[in-house]
C-alpha cells in the first residue's frame, strides 16, 4: 500500500508506516503537520488556548490564512465552513493530539524520532522552504525525497490537483517498480 496523507493525515500515514512496516510500501505526505520548529512550537500553547476558548471559530481563522492568492475561488470559503461545522472539542482534541499530548509528534524533536521508524521510501511535499530543507536533511531511506512547492497554500492537492495527481502517479510508478 502507498499511504497518502495531507496535514494531520501526513502524521497519520507516517505513524502507520512506522508502526505497521509490513503493510506500507511507501508514504506520500502533503504539507504534513510535523516538524514544527522552535518558533512554531512556541505558539502552540497559545493556539491551543485559543481553540479551547473559541473552538472552531479560532481554527477557522487559522484555516482562512492557509491559502495562496492563486487558490481556486471558493476553496477557502469551503474549508472555513467545514471548520466552523467541526465541534469545538474535536478541534481541541485533534490539535492537542498532534502537538501537546504525551505521544504527539508534531514538534520537531518528536517528529525526528517518529520519522526514524519509517523504513519505507517517502515523498514529502512542503509549501515552505525551511521545513523542506529540515526534512530533506533527515531522510534515511534510499529512494526518499522532499519536494518544495513555493507559492502554494496548505491545501496543495486542491489548489493544484493535476500537479498533485501527476506527482502521486509518478511516485507510485517509481516505487512499485522496485
Amino acid at each position: 500500500m502507498i499511504a497518502v496523507g495531507h496535514s494531520m493525515g501526513g502524521q497519520v500515514v507516517n505513524l502507520l508506516a512506522g508502526r505497521h512496516q509490513h503493510a506500507v510500501h511507501s508514504v506520500v505526505a502533503l504539507d504534513p503537520a510535523h516538524g514544527a520548529d522552535e518558533s512554531e512550537a512556541e505558539v502552540v500553547p497559545a493556539r491551543l488556548a485559543a481553540y479551547r476558548t473559541h473552538g472552531a471559530r479560532a481554527a477557522a481563522a487559522f484555516v482562512a490564512d492557509s491559502f495562496a492568492p492563486t487558490s481556486p475561488p471558493g476553496l477557502a470559503t469551503a474549508h472555513v465552513r467545514t471548520m466552523l461545522g467541526t465541534p469545538d472539542h474535536v478541534v481541541v482534541q485533534a490539535y492537542a493530539g498532534m502537538y501537546t499530548d504525551a505521544d504527539a509528534v508534531g514538534v520537531r524533536k518528536q517528529s525526528e524520532e517518529y520519522l526514524r521508524h519509517r523504513i519505507c521510501p517517502s515523498l514529502t511535499v512542503w509549501t515552505a522552504g525551511e521545513p523542506a530543507t529540515w526534512e530533506n536533511e533527515n531522510l534515511h531511506v534510499r529512494g526518499s525525497r522532499v519536494d518544495h512547492w513555493p507559492d502554494t497554500g496548505h491545501y496543495m492537492h486542491e489548489e493544484r490537483p493535476r500537479r498533485t495527481i501527476k506527482l502521486i502517479e509518478k511516485w507510485a510508478d517509481s516505487t512499485l517498480e522496485d
